[in-house]
């Protein structure tokens, strides 16, 4: 390769302006305007906290299966009675999995409209992370034969709120007018996402008082996640998706 062969990044390596620079999005958007200026979009720093927060998604999930363990003596003892007593430990791990997959899709919703990052969001991303790596830990909890059963089903909701309230913060950070850090398609739906990601803590902190009383029937209360999810869906109105968000990759 010649030694005047132009390298990715030589733009912003010789102090580029937006008029030299390609086409990929730079700190300054793709309207010009300059962002925050410790902001980031298309670069590596964007696509790291992406991969980062992808990671431990995947392990926090992986986690929950580690923790299901095979019964003492299971050998010998008929696999549908051991089976019964895992049963609360399977149950357990179902719950956590179809929450940290609905937090893995609301999150990756949002960043569909999230193109830029600076330290402020990079913090909120950090401690949204933390709540989820801490998961399985809760759901050890739930799902123990010897944890007083109203505790446990607080403790989790607690958890499980404490996470939402994080990725609600995230969003409203990210979308408020003036931050320059999404993009102008996510105003419309604003309201729509703001609304599914506030029902996960608003249902599971409904579901406290409950468990206070009768444990096992705040864990059916948690089905309204699904029903209200359906229930806002039908009563905002979705606009209609940006036909482009990003960036396409080229075959």
């Amino acid at each position: 390769m010649s030694d005047d062969a132009s390298q990715p990044g030589d733009e912003l390596d010789r102090g580029a302006g937006p008029d030299e620079a390609d086409t990929r999005r730079g700190p300054e958007g793709n309207d010009g305007r300059w962002r925050h200026p410790l902001a980031r979009s298309g670069f590596i720093e964007y696509d790291r906290v992406l991969f980062f927060t992808d990671a431990v998604f995947a392990i926090a999930i992986t986690l929950l299966a580690v923790d299901l363990r095979v019964p003492a003596h299971a050998s010998e003892t008929p696999v549908t009675i051991a089976l019964s007593n895992a049963s609360r430990g399977l149950i357990s791990f179902g719950i956590s999995f179809v929450v940290i997959a609905l937090f893995w899709l609301g999150h990756h919703g949002n960043f569909r409209y999230i193109k830029s990052i600076d330290r402020p969001l990079i913090g909120l991303n950090m401690l949204f992370l933390g709540t989820i790596a801490f998961l399985p830990y809760p759901t050890s909890l739930l799902a123990a034969a010897k944890v007083q059963q109203g505790g446990a089903v607080v403790f989790y909701s607690i958890c499980i709120g404490a996470a939402g309230l994080c990725e609600l913060a995230i969003w409203l950070y990210a979308t408020r007018p003036g931050s320059q850090l999404a993009d102008s398609s996510a105003e419309p739906v604003r309201l729509l996402y703001s609304l599914r990601i506030a029902r996960v803590p608003i249902v599971f902190a409904l579901s406290i008082p409950i468990a206070l009383v009768a444990p096992s029937i705040a864990q059916y209360f948690w089905i309204l996640i699904l029903v209200s999810g359906l229930v806002i869906n039908r009563l905002v109105p979705r606009p209609e998706p940006p036909e482009t968000i990003g960036e396409q990759i080229a075959g």
